[in-house]
């Protein structure tokens, strides 16, 4: 079964310490976790959620354009996380 987005969230937070993150990235990276962990939403929600925030630049404000590179990384790691699971 593939894990929630709650539980995907929760193991990202989990790796976080080991990461050397930029400030901004590392602000962006805990919002969207924390966040995510807290309204613990259905994975198509998740999904969607993630999709707005990559779809954003750094046109759009320093600190939106971290959490839009931020998202697609979770995005990313997120739809691995799924197809895992569904091809094991």
């Amino acid at each position: 079964m593939p894990p929630t987005p709650r539980e995907f969230c929760q193991e990202q937070l989990l790796m976080l310490g080991d990461e050397e993150l930029v400030p901004t990235a590392q602000a962006a990276t805990l919002e969207i976790l924390h966040s995510t962990v807290m309204k613990d939403p259905d994975g198509p929600t998740f999904e969607a959620r993630l999709r707005v925030l990559a779809s954003a630049s750094a046109a759009d404000g320093k600190a939106l354009g971290a959490a839009s590179q931020v998202a697609q990384v979770l995005l990313d790691a997120w739809t691995q996380a799924q197809a895992e699971d569904e091809g094991g």
